[in-house]
């Protein structure tokens, strides 16, 4: 009778926790999810050339990823209130200061500095929300809840470029951060008792597969987002047309995170992944006769982006699940970030102006070996004396 009571009594306190730590995912996630922005507006405002936007993009992602792995030391070693204080403080500070900058080197340095902070702000945000009871809800909830902001933010965005110009840009990002400041001091010291291990055990084979199967994944989603206008392009639609097309599939990223909310570990993570990577070989089958026009485009779109979302949340289920440490979801981070850059570069040599097939392909392997390699970490998690039942159903952390 007194734990149940003690349990009513945290709840709230859990409750608040979660909200806080979906609020610093979403302002970690937000200079990715807004990058078009960033560039826009560097080459606009800036007059940056198309070269020199590309490297602030690169910096940004590299600096972001090596964040992320760094992210695996300290995570659970270190006070969470001070931690957050500390990115939230320096990823706002920097974006302030980027604002009078002119020059390319110096704005691209306060660029990946800003993108180093916010990278360990979405880290830290993401272990905590794994700390919840089922994971798979508040990681479905963390990306519906990015997909409404990045439209938000993508549709705000060219106002506030023609009024405001880039600094209009980098104070919407700079300004939630500095509000989350008052929300650092209600995190707790520290998240749930885990297992008491070194950081070799991120190197267990279970974990270093579930790296691997979210970087594969990645490699898709950089191939498919770096050339699906340039292949639209390709096919005779308009830019109007293909902006359209573009924005229902982003916010079809809306419904996939809440479905994956809504259903939580009632099916485990293994067959939703499976459920993903069908809804992905079915957009690229649409991708593939979209010669035919806006509607197998459009089709395609909702259906990768739908997928994209609803198996993110179940990829970083699977990771927290067979990872004692409660260290591996801040790193999976990086696995997203390397293994985007690793798509679009693979996919640079195999494309041309009129055939973009070799996106394709690349998409329909690497979310297929991204299953696989999944598949093949819960044989081995099962091997090593753990239960997989958290990752074939009802695996509700308790």
């Amino acid at each position: 009778m007194r734990q149940a009571v003690g349990n009513l009594s945290q709840a709230p306190e859990r409750t608040l926790t979660g909200v806080v730590g979906l609020i610093l995912v979403l302002i970690g996630a937000s200079m990715f999810n807004i990058l078009p922005l960033i560039t826009a507006g560097a080459a606009n405002k800036l007059g940056f050339s198309a070269g020199e936007v590309g490297v602030v993009s690169s910096v940004l992602t590299v600096t972001s990823g090596a964040s992320s792995l760094l992210a695996g030391l300290w995570v659970r070693s270190v006070s969470w209130p001070r931690a957050a204080a500390l990115f939230l403080c320096a990823m706002g500070l920097c974006l302030v200061l980027a604002m009078p900058v002119a020059r390319f080197w110096v704005f691209a340095a306060m660029q990946g500095a800003a993108g180093f902070f916010a990278s360990a702000v979405f880290s830290l945000g993401m272990t905590i929300i794994s700390d919840a009871r089922e994971s798979a809800r508040t990681f479905g909830a963390a990306m519906a809840a990015q997909a409404a902001y990045q439209i938000g933010a993508l549709w705000a965005g060219p106002l506030l470029l023609q009024f405001s110009g880039l600094d209009g840009v980098l104070l919407l990002l700079a300004a939630p951060a500095v509000f989350a400041l008052l929300l650092a001091p209600t995190l707790p010291a520290r998240g749930r008792t885990v297992s008491r291990v070194t950081g070799r055990g991120l190197l267990r084979p279970a974990v270093l597969l579930t790296f691997l199967g979210a970087g594969t994944f990645f490699v898709g989603a950089g191939a498919y987002w770096t050339y699906i206008e340039l292949m639209g392009q390709a096919w005779g639609m308009s830019a109007h047309r293909i902006a359209e097309c573009i924005a229902v599939s982003v916010a079809a990223g809306i419904p996939g995170g809440l479905l994956a909310s809504a259903q939580g570990n009632r099916f485990g993570s293994l067959m939703p992944l499976a459920f993903a990577t069908a809804l992905v070989l079915a957009a690229a089958q649409l991708l593939s006769g979209a010669h035919g026009g806006a509607l197998d485009f459009g089709a395609a779109g909702f259906l990768y982006s739908f997928a994209w979302c609803y198996a993110l949340a179940y990829q970083f289920t699977f990771v927290n699940a067979v990872d004692a440490s409660g260290r591996a979801v801040a790193v999976t981070g990086a696995c997203g970030s390397f293994g985007t850059a690793a798509g679009a570069a693979l996919a640079a040599p195999l494309v041309n102006p009129h055939d973009f097939q070799a996106v394709i392909w690349i998409v329909v392997i690497a979310s297929c070996v991204s299953l696989a390699m999944y598949g093949i970490s819960a044989v081995l998690h099962e091997r090593g004396g753990a239960t997989a039942d958290g990752l074939q159903r009802d695996g509700g952390r308790s």
